[in-house]
């Protein structure tokens, strides 16, 4: 009996070390589509973030991976991945959801499945409402990079603004922002575009902005909307006033398509200057970024994604510590500290939402976003 124990030992001894299992994150980016630049970046700086985890051993001694499904910027397609990464691949969390629209309708998913949603590409208030205890945000409100863009307005003196926005959750929010809090700042609004971003048609619009002759354009809409309506209004000339853009839009990528009728737009910001290493925190992105790319291509919307990273990370660490707590709790957990480069996290529920800092930056003369 004792020699047969001793072979069932030997033979357990011999058998390979089952490797714990992997923690993994999910998420539905546009990996095509009008936001596809975007959507590759921001899955970039995630990947460079959970590079670094597992380099220096995982969560609990977990990798931490990431499935990413792509799509396209559509409402459907983002309900089906999100039905399918929580009910059919179980993932731990949800991490950085485009499109306002998109991540309404997939909601009911997320509240059933009890698993959070670390970060959205969108400021809108609908998804900082008291039910949507489940979403976790790092940026802020569309409302806050309104009034941000009314003060600048306020500032230099541009008192009639011409509104086009997108025709869906994003652009209704951002417009009903701009219209309560325009009076405040000295600002009228003396018109009004709602536009489909890929379908819409840019010389009538063109044509109501040179109408109205206001002093700024607020472009409250996507990049391919902004792309086109800053190249129409500088082919027809006529109107020479500022043009403003949400954060949502890929200020590289406008400078890109639209080359030099770019420059001088200002874009608000809900992120550190990715550009300039002046904190540890942006200098550490960086490095991952390099290391993980191979390339020095930083932007916005991959350090949106790095951050968004390192919220999820605390959130999985939380859970695994022991205690039976949820990621969800975890995360809920973590509304009363600050991370590294000012970051800040905050439920959907959570009132007051707590307060976003909001930059201005400007293409400039090289087609480069300076602060």
């Amino acid at each position: 009996m004792r020699r047969i124990s001793f072979l069932f030992a030997c033979l357990l001894a011999s058998l390979p070390v089952q490797a714990a299992e992997d923690l993994v994150l999910g998420q539905s980016i546009p990996l095509s589509g009008p936001l596809e630049p975007a959507g590759r970046a921001i899955r970039s700086g995630i990947e460079a973030y959970l590079k670094r985890v597992n380099a220096a051993g995982g969560v609990a001694g977990r990798q931490v991976t990431l499935k990413t499904l792509d799509d396209g910027y559509e409402v459907e397609r983002h309900v089906a991945n999100v039905r399918q990464l929580l009910e059919e691949d179980h993932v731990e969390a949800l991490v950085l959801s485009a499109g306002t629209s998109q991540v309404e309708a997939a909601y009911p998913l997320i509240q059933k499945s009890g698993k959070p949603l670390v970060g959205t590409i969108s400021g809108s208030s609908t998804l900082r409402s008291a039910d949507k205890r489940l979403i976790f945000h790092v940026r802020a409100g569309y409302a806050d990079e309104v009034k941000q863009m009314l003060a600048q307005m306020d500032i230099v003196g541009q008192a009639t603004v011409f509104a086009v926005w997108q025709n869906d959750g994003l652009g209704k929010d951002a417009f009903g922002a701009l219209q309560q809090h325009a009076a405040a700042h000295h600002v009228k609004v003396v018109g009004q575009a709602p536009v489909h971003p890929t379908s819409m048609d840019a010389a009538a619009v063109s044509s109501k902005i040179r109408q109205a002759k206001p002093d700024a354009v607020a472009l409250l809409c996507i990049t391919p909307c902004a792309a086109a309506m800053v190249s129409k209004l500088a082919a027809e000339g006529g109107w020479r006033g500022a043009m403003y853009a949400l954060s949502v839009v890929n200020g590289e990528g406008l400078a890109k398509v639209a080359g030099e009728s770019s420059r001088g737009v200002i874009i608000t910001q809900v992120m550190p200057n990715p550009q300039q290493p002046n904190s540890p925190f942006v200098r550490q992105y960086q490095q991952d970024l390099r290391a993980h790319t191979g390339k020095s291509e930083y932007s916005y919307f991959s350090l949106e994604g790095y951050v968004n990273a390192m919220v999820a990370v605390e959130g999985l660490r939380g859970a695994q510590a022991g205690g039976g707590r949820s990621v969800a709790a975890a995360l809920a957990a973590l509304n009363s500290r600050e991370f590294e480069g000012g970051v800040m996290v905050s439920a959907g529920d959570q009132r007051p939402p707590r307060p976003r800092r909001v930059d201005l930056s400007l293409i400039n003369g090289d087609g480069k976003l300076v602060h």
